[in-house]
């Protein structure tokens, strides 16, 4: 039972702590603070993005979206191994200019969640 407890506490606060960092992503997105953004990611998203794509691709997703007005959850998933825990929330935003489908992995450590992953779908950024 104890094993149990602690595991659902850690799911919890691995929720949480992403939930706060993808509320920051949000408050950085609509500030255009791309850089701020990609300086706070984990090392291995560095190391398969430089911030000049990663500025590109936010660029032109606020150019086609706009801005987000709403986010809502669509699903999450919190995974502790020995390599450590990651936290994975899916949400259906509510952008200025249309709808989109985001989906952040986070790297979790104590209460600091990293950017190791991030994937936006939505129909407008093809036809923009």
């Amino acid at each position: 039972m104890l094993i149990a407890g602690a595991s659902s506490c850690s799911l919890t606060k691995g929720r949480e702590v992403a939930e706060t960092a993808v509320k920051r992503f949000h408050d950085q997105y609509n500030a255009g603070k791309f850089s701020d953004i990609y300086q706070e990611t984990d090392d291995q998203f560095k190391n398969v993005t430089s911030e000049k794509e990663w500025v590109e691709l936010l660029q032109a997703v606020q150019r086609k979206l706009g801005t987000v007005k709403d986010a809502k959850s669509s699903g999450w998933g919190v995974n502790t191994t020995p390599m450590g825990t990651t936290a994975t929330l899916s949400y259906d935003v509510d952008f200025s200019e249309g709808r989109g489908a985001e989906q952040f992995v986070f790297h979790i450590s104590g209460n600091a969640a990293k950017l190791l992953r991030y994937n936006i779908n939505s129909p407008l950024l093809i036809t923009r």
